[in-house]
C-alpha cells in the first residue's frame, strides 16, 4: 500500500493524528522531525541552533526522499517540509498527502501548552508572527486537495475524516 503523508502547519496536529491513524488502519508510522532528532541525537531546536534551518531542511530533503522510496507508512512531516517543490514530489510518487489545517489563535494556544519549542517562533510567540509564516506557506498548504481543519476536532474526528477522505479518493 502506498503511504499516507500528514503535513501542514506546527500544531495542526500532524504527529499525533499520523499516529494515531497508522495504528487505526495497520500501517506504519513515522515522524520525520523524530528521525531526524534520533540521527542527531539532539532535537529540531538544537538542531536549528547549531546548523541553521538550511542544514535542517537538506536533513528533511534526504528523509523525504528515502521515505518516498518506503510502503505502508503513515508519515508526518514538519511544518515546513512540503513548502519545497522537490519533497512534494517525492512524496506524490508513492504517497497520499493530506494537509491539516487550523485557525491561528488555535495554533498559537497549541504551541504555548507544549514542552518543545518551535525554532522559527520560539523567542516571539505571537499570533502576528504564527500569521506572518502561515501566510508565507499558506499557497502551499492551500494547492492540497485533500485537507482536514483540526480547529474544533478531536485526535479520533481527525481520524475519521482523513479515512473517508482516502475511501473517497482513487488510492492504491
Amino acid at each position: 500500500m502506498k503511504n499516507i503523508i500528514i503535513t501542514g502547519f506546527m500544531a495542526t496536529g500532524k504527529s499525533v493524528v499520523a499516529k494515531r491513524l497508522a495504528k487505526k488502519i495497520g500501517m506504519n508510522y513515522i515522524d520525520m522531525d523524530k528521525v531526524i532528532e534520533e540521527r542527531h541525537q539532539m532535537s529540531i531546536t538544537d538542531i536549528f541552533a547549531r546548523y541553521g534551518e538550511t542544514y535542517f531542511r537538506e536533513q528533511e530533503n534526504r528523509l523525504a526522499k528515502e521515505l518516498s522510496l518506503k510502503e505502508n507508512k503513515v508519515i508526518a512531516t514538519g511544518g515546513g517540509t512540503m513548502v519545497y517543490l522537490e519533497n512534494i514530489k517525492y512524496f506524490t510518487i508513492n504517497g497520499l498527502i493530506i494537509c491539516l489545517w487550523c485557525k491561528p489563535e488555535i495554533i498559537k494556544e497549541r504551541v504555548m501548552r507544549e514542552k518543545d519549542q518551535r525554532p522559527l517562533i520560539k523567542d516571539n510567540l505571537t499570533l502576528n508572527n504564527i500569521n506572518a509564516l502561515l501566510n508565507k506557506r499558506r499557497r502551499v498548504y492551500e494547492d492540497y486537495i485533500l485537507k482536514v481543519d483540526t480547529t474544533n476536532l478531536t485526535i479520533d474526528d481527525v481520524v475519521y475524516r482523513i479515512i473517508n477522505l482516502i475511501l473517497n479518493h482513487k488510492y492504491n
